[in-house]
């Protein structure tokens, strides 16, 4: 098995891109180009993918993705029609493989464009996120960090410009080998893809707003009651540890029958006197030597 740690860069609609509204409902985002590395079992390179895309639906560059990428808008007129590059791309990947990326939102955004340009209906293999598992086993700051923070907070090498697909891959790529390498040596070599691998396929998490509430105080009896479902399948969730105040938020977690621990948090805000608003967020777990856990815990509790 090998490693395809991947990065993509995409456009959106904009002001300037006029599409009608089912369109940017089914595909809010137009993959421009694709970056990836292939690396082996002991994390060494073993090839590189880049291609440029030409956009279809969105051809006019919109000023962040602009800023972020410092890409021109003629450079919008270059490059491979999506089908093509999608399918380079998936013969790159090989047979035997592991996705890993920096965040869930690159398995989402290509699954979005294979799924509108009718390639494919899932994703066949699992993903690891190197962005959780720098927050997870190295800041542990509960923080979504950039790639290039991480490498600065690793101290590793940056020979080359951020915010290119292939380059970010490659960054990607060696922040996930030097985790692995802290993991043998503090974590007696636990196994990453069994116990952070995702589904890619799967919806992971969901958002809920209550409010508005008269106080403060009234947060906590509204999420008490609250009947929270499952993100992956509708399911009604089973309370596992109760809602818990720290500081500005809420913590609590639940269950699925099938999906296993979901995480919630919520944090609140006043918008307004006597208007509070709470924003409650639900993800499926994706540590699972955390799941195991905590269902240990409560299987003891209830003998």
């Amino acid at each position: 098995m090998h490693y395809i740690v991947f990065d993509l860069e995409w456009n959106g609609a904009g002001r300037a891109n006029k599409v009608p509204k089912a369109i940017q409902d089914a595909i809010p985002f137009e993959i421009i180009e694709i970056g990836a590395v292939k690396l082996d079992e002991q994390f060494r390179l073993a090839g590189k993918f880049s291609t440029q895309i030409r956009p279809r639906l969105y051809p006019i560059l919109t000023g962040p993705v602009a800023a972020v990428t410092r890409r021109h808008q003629q450079s919008m007129k270059y490059g491979l029609d999506f089908r093509d590059a999608a399918r380079d791309f998936l013969a790159f990947c090989g047979d035997e493989y592991l996705f890993c990326t920096w965040s869930e939102s690159d398995t989402a955004t290509l699954l979005m464009n294979l799924r509108y340009y009718q390639l494919a209906d899932r994703l066949e293999m699992p993903c690891i996120d190197v962005q959780y598992l720098f927050d997870q086993l190295v800041e542990q700051a509960d923080m979504q960090r950039s790639i290039e923070y991480a490498i600065d907070f690793l101290d590793l090498p940056k020979p080359q410009p951020f915010h290119q697909a292939v380059n970010d891959a490659w960054y990607t790529g060696q922040i996930f080998r030097h985790i692995a390498e802290l993991n043998r040596t503090e974590n007696n070599g636990t196994d990453l893809a069994a116990r952070y691998a995702f589904d890619p396929n799967l919806n992971r998490s969901s958002q809920l707003t209550l409010g508005p509430l008269a106080n403060q105080e009234a947060i906590g009896p509204a999420l008490d009651t609250l009947e929270a479902i499952c993100p992956g399948c509708g399911t009604p969730l089973r309370l596992e540890q109760p809602w818990e105040a720290k500081k500005s938020r809420f913590t609590a977690a639940f269950s699925c029958p099938d999906h296993g621990l979901i995480l919630a948090k919520c944090r609140w805000r006043r918008k307004q006197p006597g208007q509070f608003f709470a924003y409650l967020s639900l993800r499926i777990s994706r540590d699972q030597a955390l799941a195991q856990e905590i269902e240990r815990q409560q299987s003891e509790r209830r003998q």
